[in-house]
């Protein structure tokens, strides 16, 4: 089946550098969750190496998640991807860009997806993920943009 894409992107006060960094570590992830996602456990590495997993125990609106990750790609300071080994997608591939912008950084989350489950998983993938995607990146970045603002 069609994957999906979904992409987001916004002006970071900060450089290139620190935001990849902020980035490459998973834990970082406890900063920038939205509401609705309550992280409870993380076991990943500091840095981001091509191959190397992360794991993330969690829960959305309720419903658990256990998800290992995989780091595909490594370029410092421009780009992370993700992809995931287990989660409850078939497929997940998140890519995190960082371009220089007037500001500092633009920060541009890509995300291919599909949803475990059939044509059901098709459908929520196509019509309900793109509306919980936005608000999950909305939050992200607005929390990204927090952390990095000038004291």
């Amino acid at each position: 089946m069609k994957t999906f894409l979904f992409e987001a992107s916004t002006p970071v006060a900060t450089s290139q550098e620190s935001l990849y960094h902020f980035h490459e570590n998973p834990e970082n992830m406890r900063q920038i969750a939205p509401h609705s996602l309550v992280v409870k456990e993380i076991a990943c590495q500091k840095r981001a190496r091509r191959g190397e997993t992360f794991r993330i125990r969690a829960s959305q609106f309720g419903l658990p998640i256990h998800w290992t990750g995989q780091w595909e790609k490594v370029e410092e300071p421009r780009l992370l991807v993700d992809t995931a080994i287990h989660s409850p997608f078939d497929f997940w591939r998140h890519s995190h860009i960082f371009s220089p912008h007037a500001v500092g950084t633009l920060l541009t989350d890509r995300v291919e997806y599909l949803l475990k489950g059939g044509f059901a998983g098709w459908l929520v993938s196509g019509l309900v993920l793109p509306v919980v995607f936005a608000g999950m990146f909305s939050a992200r970045h607005k929390a990204t943009r927090r952390h990095f603002a000038p004291q």
